[in-house]
Protein backbone atom coordinates (compact mmCIF):
# COMPACT_ATOMS: atom_id res chain seq x y z
CA UNK A 1 0.00 0.00 0.00
CA UNK A 2 1.22 3.33 -0.86
CA UNK A 3 1.50 6.72 1.66
CA UNK A 4 -0.89 8.20 -0.94
CA UNK A 5 -3.39 5.33 -0.11
CA UNK A 6 -2.81 5.14 3.53
CA UNK A 7 -3.18 8.97 3.47
CA UNK A 8 -6.49 9.14 1.57
CA UNK A 9 -7.93 6.12 4.00
CA UNK A 10 -7.18 8.10 6.75
CA UNK A 11 -9.08 11.19 5.32
CA UNK A 12 -11.73 9.13 5.18
CA UNK A 13 -12.05 7.83 9.19
CA UNK A 14 -11.07 10.99 9.65
CA UNK A 15 -13.74 12.39 7.94
CA UNK A 16 -16.35 9.77 9.41
CA UNK A 17 -15.29 11.20 13.13
CA UNK A 18 -15.77 14.36 12.46
CA UNK A 19 -19.76 13.82 11.59
CA UNK A 20 -20.19 12.54 14.76
CA UNK A 21 -20.67 14.54 18.00
CA UNK A 22 -17.78 13.54 20.20
CA UNK A 23 -19.15 15.95 22.97
CA UNK A 24 -22.29 14.57 22.82
CA UNK A 25 -25.71 15.30 22.75
CA UNK A 26 -26.40 19.02 24.56
CA UNK A 27 -28.82 19.49 27.18
CA UNK A 28 -30.39 21.96 25.29
CA UNK A 29 -30.69 21.50 21.18
CA UNK A 30 -31.07 25.39 19.75
CA UNK A 31 -34.07 25.10 17.72
CA UNK A 32 -34.10 28.68 16.76
CA UNK A 33 -31.25 30.37 15.11
CA UNK A 34 -30.59 34.10 13.74
CA UNK A 35 -27.56 34.94 11.41
CA UNK A 36 -26.49 38.94 12.06
CA UNK A 37 -25.18 39.89 8.54
CA UNK A 38 -26.93 39.53 5.19
CA UNK A 39 -23.89 39.68 2.65
CA UNK A 40 -22.09 36.39 1.11
CA UNK A 41 -21.76 34.58 4.48
CA UNK A 42 -24.59 35.56 6.20
CA UNK A 43 -26.66 34.27 3.56
CA UNK A 44 -25.25 31.54 2.79
CA UNK A 45 -25.08 30.50 6.49
CA UNK A 46 -28.97 31.16 6.25
CA UNK A 47 -29.39 29.18 3.34
CA UNK A 48 -27.87 25.67 4.93
CA UNK A 49 -30.19 26.26 8.19
CA UNK A 50 -33.15 26.57 6.19
CA UNK A 51 -35.91 23.69 7.22
CA UNK A 52 -33.37 22.24 9.31
CA UNK A 53 -34.42 25.03 12.58
CA UNK A 54 -37.77 25.86 13.97
CA UNK A 55 -37.03 29.47 12.68
CA UNK A 56 -34.49 31.31 10.72
CA UNK A 57 -33.64 34.71 11.01
CA UNK A 58 -31.29 37.04 8.48
CA UNK A 59 -30.63 39.77 10.14
CA UNK A 60 -28.92 42.90 8.60
CA UNK A 61 -29.30 47.20 9.10
CA UNK A 62 -31.40 47.98 6.26
CA UNK A 63 -33.92 46.98 3.52
CA UNK A 64 -31.74 47.15 1.08
CA UNK A 65 -28.71 44.78 2.51
CA UNK A 66 -31.81 42.27 3.53
CA UNK A 67 -32.76 42.08 -0.06
CA UNK A 68 -29.33 40.90 -1.61
CA UNK A 69 -29.13 38.79 0.89
CA UNK A 70 -33.04 37.26 0.10
CA UNK A 71 -31.88 37.07 -3.68
CA UNK A 72 -28.73 35.16 -2.66
CA UNK A 73 -30.59 32.22 -0.88
CA UNK A 74 -33.08 32.17 -3.38
CA UNK A 75 -30.29 31.84 -5.90
CA UNK A 76 -28.97 28.72 -4.58
CA UNK A 77 -32.72 26.99 -3.66
CA UNK A 78 -33.05 28.36 -7.73
CA UNK A 79 -30.11 26.29 -8.81
CA UNK A 80 -31.29 23.00 -6.96
CA UNK A 81 -34.83 23.50 -8.47
CA UNK A 82 -32.87 23.57 -11.97
CA UNK A 83 -30.98 20.45 -11.27
CA UNK A 84 -33.87 18.89 -10.01
CA UNK A 85 -32.73 18.16 -6.33
CA UNK A 86 -35.89 20.14 -5.14
CA UNK A 87 -39.39 21.14 -6.66
CA UNK A 88 -40.45 24.47 -7.10
CA UNK A 89 -43.04 24.48 -4.22
CA UNK A 90 -39.99 23.14 -1.71
CA UNK A 91 -38.18 26.05 -2.88
CA UNK A 92 -40.55 28.81 -2.51
CA UNK A 93 -41.97 26.88 0.55
CA UNK A 94 -38.04 26.95 2.19
CA UNK A 95 -37.89 30.48 1.00
CA UNK A 96 -40.73 31.50 2.59
CA UNK A 97 -39.58 30.37 6.13
CA UNK A 98 -36.35 33.13 6.08
CA UNK A 99 -37.85 36.03 8.61
CA UNK A 100 -35.80 39.01 7.98
CA UNK A 101 -35.42 41.77 10.31
CA UNK A 102 -33.88 44.69 10.72
CA UNK A 103 -34.40 44.56 14.44
CA UNK A 104 -33.97 42.12 16.96
CA UNK A 105 -37.51 42.44 18.08
CA UNK A 106 -37.55 38.99 17.26
CA UNK A 107 -34.82 37.29 19.35
CA UNK A 108 -36.40 36.66 22.48
CA UNK A 109 -36.57 33.14 21.70
CA UNK A 110 -33.57 32.31 19.72
CA UNK A 111 -31.11 30.13 21.33
CA UNK A 112 -27.93 30.68 18.76
CA UNK A 113 -26.93 33.90 16.85
CA UNK A 114 -24.30 33.43 14.46
CA UNK A 115 -22.33 36.89 13.75
CA UNK A 116 -21.04 37.44 9.99
CA UNK A 117 -20.60 41.15 9.76
CA UNK A 118 -17.38 43.07 8.99
CA UNK A 119 -14.16 41.89 10.59
CA UNK A 120 -14.11 45.29 12.68
CA UNK A 121 -13.75 43.78 16.15
CA UNK A 122 -15.15 47.12 17.88
CA UNK A 123 -18.08 46.55 15.73
CA UNK A 124 -17.93 42.77 16.95
CA UNK A 125 -18.26 44.11 20.50
CA UNK A 126 -20.99 46.19 20.05
CA UNK A 127 -23.04 43.81 18.48
CA UNK A 128 -22.21 40.89 21.03
CA UNK A 129 -23.83 43.69 23.65
CA UNK A 130 -26.75 44.45 21.23
CA UNK A 131 -27.39 40.61 21.50
CA UNK A 132 -26.78 40.05 24.62
CA UNK A 133 -29.94 42.50 25.84
CA UNK A 134 -32.17 40.75 23.33
CA UNK A 135 -32.14 37.03 23.68
CA UNK A 136 -32.46 34.63 26.64
CA UNK A 137 -29.53 33.69 29.19
CA UNK A 138 -28.88 30.53 27.34
CA UNK A 139 -28.62 31.81 24.19
CA UNK A 140 -25.23 31.15 22.50
CA UNK A 141 -23.62 33.65 20.59
CA UNK A 142 -21.29 32.09 17.78
CA UNK A 143 -18.60 34.71 15.67
CA UNK A 144 -18.20 34.12 12.20
CA UNK A 145 -15.01 35.11 12.20
CA UNK A 146 -11.84 33.97 10.72
CA UNK A 147 -9.21 35.87 11.97
CA UNK A 148 -10.00 37.76 15.28
CA UNK A 149 -9.44 36.14 18.34
CA UNK A 150 -12.38 34.67 19.92
CA UNK A 151 -11.15 34.81 23.08
CA UNK A 152 -10.43 38.85 22.57
CA UNK A 153 -14.35 39.09 21.15
CA UNK A 154 -15.60 36.73 23.96
CA UNK A 155 -14.15 40.04 26.55
CA UNK A 156 -17.55 41.97 25.25
CA UNK A 157 -19.36 39.28 26.25
CA UNK A 158 -21.68 38.88 29.84
CA UNK A 159 -21.77 35.32 29.10
CA UNK A 160 -18.40 33.80 28.07
CA UNK A 161 -19.36 30.27 28.90
CA UNK A 162 -21.63 30.85 25.39
CA UNK A 163 -19.50 32.40 23.66
CA UNK A 164 -17.65 30.50 20.55
CA UNK A 165 -16.62 30.45 17.06
CA UNK A 166 -18.17 29.06 14.36
CA UNK A 167 -16.21 29.82 11.13
CA UNK A 168 -17.68 28.67 7.90
CA UNK A 169 -16.06 28.65 4.67
CA UNK A 170 -17.20 30.31 1.74
CA UNK A 171 -19.70 29.77 -0.61
CA UNK A 172 -21.20 28.18 2.76
CA UNK A 173 -23.61 25.95 0.80
CA UNK A 174 -21.12 24.36 -1.33
CA UNK A 175 -17.88 23.92 1.11
CA UNK A 176 -18.22 21.12 3.83
CA UNK A 177 -16.01 22.62 6.64
CA UNK A 178 -17.05 24.20 9.52
CA UNK A 179 -14.18 25.17 11.87
CA UNK A 180 -15.48 25.51 15.57
CA UNK A 181 -13.12 27.70 18.32
CA UNK A 182 -13.57 27.54 21.72
CA UNK A 183 -12.20 29.31 24.87
CA UNK A 184 -10.89 28.63 28.05
CA UNK A 185 -14.49 30.24 29.08
CA UNK A 186 -16.94 27.89 26.32
CA UNK A 187 -18.71 25.79 28.01
CA UNK A 188 -19.02 21.92 27.32
CA UNK A 189 -22.53 22.63 26.62
CA UNK A 190 -21.69 25.50 23.96
CA UNK A 191 -19.79 23.27 22.41
CA UNK A 192 -21.76 20.14 21.57
CA UNK A 193 -24.36 22.59 20.51
CA UNK A 194 -22.22 24.33 18.28
CA UNK A 195 -21.35 20.98 16.67
CA UNK A 196 -24.79 19.64 17.13
CA UNK A 197 -25.64 23.14 14.88
CA UNK A 198 -23.34 22.21 12.50
CA UNK A 199 -23.94 18.65 11.98
CA UNK A 200 -27.84 19.33 11.30
CA UNK A 201 -26.26 22.26 8.49
CA UNK A 202 -24.85 19.09 6.90
CA UNK A 203 -21.27 20.23 7.85
CA UNK A 204 -17.96 18.45 8.40
CA UNK A 205 -17.42 19.81 11.66
CA UNK A 206 -13.27 20.01 13.44
CA UNK A 207 -13.18 21.86 16.97
CA UNK A 208 -10.14 23.57 17.69
CA UNK A 209 -8.88 25.90 20.51
CA UNK A 210 -8.68 29.37 20.30
CA UNK A 211 -4.81 30.54 18.78
CA UNK A 212 -3.43 32.77 16.25
CA UNK A 213 -5.14 31.63 12.71
CA UNK A 214 -6.78 28.91 14.61
CA UNK A 215 -6.27 25.72 12.61
CA UNK A 216 -7.31 26.36 8.91
CA UNK A 217 -5.71 29.57 8.22
CA UNK A 218 -2.50 28.21 9.55
CA UNK A 219 -2.59 25.41 7.05
CA UNK A 220 -3.11 28.02 4.02
CA UNK A 221 -0.44 30.75 5.28
CA UNK A 222 1.89 27.69 4.95
CA UNK A 223 0.82 26.34 1.88
CA UNK A 224 0.48 30.54 0.65
CA UNK A 225 4.38 30.65 1.96
CA UNK A 226 5.24 28.14 -0.54
CA UNK A 227 3.50 29.24 -3.43
CA UNK A 228 5.03 32.40 -2.81
CA UNK A 229 8.66 30.69 -2.56
CA UNK A 230 7.93 28.57 -6.00
CA UNK A 231 6.92 32.52 -7.52
CA UNK A 232 10.41 33.88 -6.30
CA UNK A 233 11.88 31.28 -8.09
CA UNK A 234 10.66 31.78 -11.13
CA UNK A 235 7.07 29.25 -11.38
CA UNK A 236 4.71 31.68 -13.27
CA UNK A 237 1.66 32.10 -11.44
CA UNK A 238 -0.43 30.52 -14.35
CA UNK A 239 1.66 27.35 -14.37
CA UNK A 240 1.71 27.58 -10.65
CA UNK A 241 -2.33 27.78 -10.33
CA UNK A 242 -2.47 24.80 -12.91
CA UNK A 243 -0.38 22.54 -10.70
CA UNK A 244 -2.74 23.07 -7.73
CA UNK A 245 -5.73 22.58 -9.97
CA UNK A 246 -3.88 19.22 -11.42
CA UNK A 247 -2.67 18.38 -7.44
CA UNK A 248 -6.54 18.31 -6.77
CA UNK A 249 -7.37 22.12 -5.11
CA UNK A 250 -10.66 23.17 -6.73
CA UNK A 251 -9.97 26.91 -7.09
CA UNK A 252 -5.97 26.13 -7.66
Amino acid sequence: MTDESKALINIYFGKQQCEKNSYGKPEKMPQNLAVLGAGLMGAGVANVSLDKFNKVILKDVSDTALSKGEDMVRDVLNKKVKRKKMSQFDADKTMSSLITETDYSTFKDVDIVIEAVFEDINLKHRIIKEVEAATPDHCIFASNTSALPITELAKASKRPENFIGMHYFSPVPQMPLLEIITTEATSHETTAAAVEVGLKQKKTVIVVKDGPGFYTTRVIGALMGEAFACIQEGTSPRDLDKSFLKFGWPVG
